[in-house]
């Protein structure tokens, strides 16, 4: 059997880092039946084993954090300052779904709620749901594998990880401390296949598979949920996330916290901050202060820790936000700063007066792109913030509660962030998702939840 090579690069040399063996198609019915097997050991290990697996490979992403960031920021571009971060935050993943493993419990169910359900007592418990396929993307490769395994793991099932074809290698080393850590070898495996060949398709097919996980884009998405028929999915998906700044609002506060969420990882952020609307009494000052402290970012090789904007993933992608933008001046708007592509490096960018219905203001741009709003009232904040498919998370700068109980009340989206961008997350907290978003719900505890069912037992006390 000729097993076809995946080379990855450096996004930022595009030097080959390492080539790895793309797995073979003939593979499949292998993988689906040591995944069973896996599950079958899983769901009779006790939650206090899971636990400490889970911890032990907590405390070594601490150990390696260094390590960890730095095939991060080659694999993926990431900045250091960022892949030091993304990898802390793997291992605060890891811990707190070593944690969750133990607190997997029922409820009493009250049957006497009606006159048939007399002398009835009744429980339910959660049990693993089985054998998990796991897809993730490129732009965080070692904290969104960390999402999927941590809480598949900690409820008790296998898993069958499908890495970014990008940066499939930070996942892999996470595996690896896995196994290392006393995980049985059929309860995790690595599938390397680029993008969603037959393979993968052929796994997420059959039936063994009880649920799928999956971070990514809207369309793949779609397809996956159309092609593979019922089980379950949890989907995390796009979102053009909208930041209000209020006239009441702290500029030389907010302004540091807008830049870093808007250009942060390139802009290649589901929660990335890309619209941003400010009130007119503000604007002119705030669109200065955000244009200066824009102009002194340093762009360039990732793995220096001055760096604050490395290479986005591809040239492509690079081209392709470049190609927005274009469109979006060619029907209007006004650049401020930016708008420069040297490979795939594309330089932090600012837009305004863009037209409403531009692929920049009604897309996920996921790529270091802000567009700024001169508004007016709160109505019309309301109705440019929604006017978008998406709904996963916006921030909003303000002093005053009944002006954030406004747009609290407002706002389509799943999280509302009062005095902070809609970049801000902790990774045990629960996403929220309307419209295409996705289901939300990620934080480690809902996650645990959703790979498992329940099981409902109830006693009949007259007989």
């Amino acid at each position: 059997m000729v097993t076809s090579t995946i080379p990855v690069h450096n996004k930022y040399t595009w030097e080959v880092i390492k080539v790895l063996g793309e797995t073979p198609y003939e593979k499949a019915e292998e993988i689906l039946d040591r995944a069973v097997k896996g599950f079958k050991t899983m769901r009779s290990m006790p939650s206090y084993k899971r636990a400490e697996i889970l911890e032990e490979v907590s405390d070594r992403l601490r150990v390696r954090q260094e390590d960890y960031a730095r095939i991060i920021a080659q694999e993926a571009g990431k900045p250091l300052k960022y892949a030091r971060r993304e990898a802390y935050r793997a291992s605060v993943t890891m811990e707190f779904s070593a944690e969750e493993s133990k607190r997997i419990y029922g409820e009493v169910v009250p049957f006497d709620a009606e006159p048939r359900g007399i002398n009835r007592f009744a429980y339910y418990i959660r049990e693993p749901i089985g054998p998990v396929a796991a897809i993730t993307p490129f732009n965080d490769p070692l904290n969104l594998v960390a999402h999927k395994l941590g809480p598949a793991i900690a409820a008790g099932n296998s898993v069958i990880l499908k890495p970014a074809t990008l940066t499939p290698l930070s996942g892999l080393e996470l595996s690896n401390e896995l196994i290392n850590a006393g995980l049985p070898e059929e309860a995790l495996q690595v599938v390397i296949t680029s993008g969603g060949g037959k393979l993968i398709n052929k796994i997420l097919d059959d039936d063994r598979i009880k649920m799928v996980t999956f971070t990514g884009g809207v369309e793949a998405a779609d397809q996956t949920i159309r092609s593979h028929g019922i089980k379950k999915y949890a989907m995390e998906l796009g979102n053009n996330s909208p930041v209000i700044v209020w006239e009441d609002a702290d500029i030389d506060k907010a302004v540091p916290l807008i830049v870093d969420a808007g250009f942060e990882s390139q802009g290649q952020n589901c929660i990335h901050a890309q619209r941003i609307l400010i009130h007119e009494k503000i604007y002119e000052e705030a669109k200065e202060k955000l244009i200066e402290k824009t102009s002194k970012l340093i762009v360039g090789n990732p793995l220096s820790d001055n760096t604050d904007v490395g290479p986005m993933i591809t040239e492509n992608e690079a081209k392709r936000v470049e190609s927005w933008v274009d469109e979006a001046i060619k029907e209007g708007a006004d650049l401020l700063i930016g708008h420069k592509r040297v490979k795939n490096i594309y330089y932090p960018t600012i837009l305004e007066n863009v037209n409403p219905k531009s692929k920049v203001a009604v897309k996920e741009i996921f790529g270091p792109v802000m567009l700024l709003y001169k508004v007016h009232d709160i109505d019309e904040i309301i109705n440019i913030a929604n006017s978008t498919p998406y709904g996963l998370q916006a921030g909003i700068f303000t002093n005053d509660i009944k002006i954030a109980k406004k747009f609290i009340d407002g706002l389509q989206f799943g999280g509302v962030l009062i005095n902070d961008t809609s970049d801000f997350r902790v990774d045990f907290m629960p996403f929220g998702g309307y419209k295409l978003s996705g289901l939300g719900r990620e934080g480690i505890r809902f996650a645990i939840e959703e790979m498992t069912e329940i099981k409902l037992v109830i006693y009949n006390f007259n007989i």
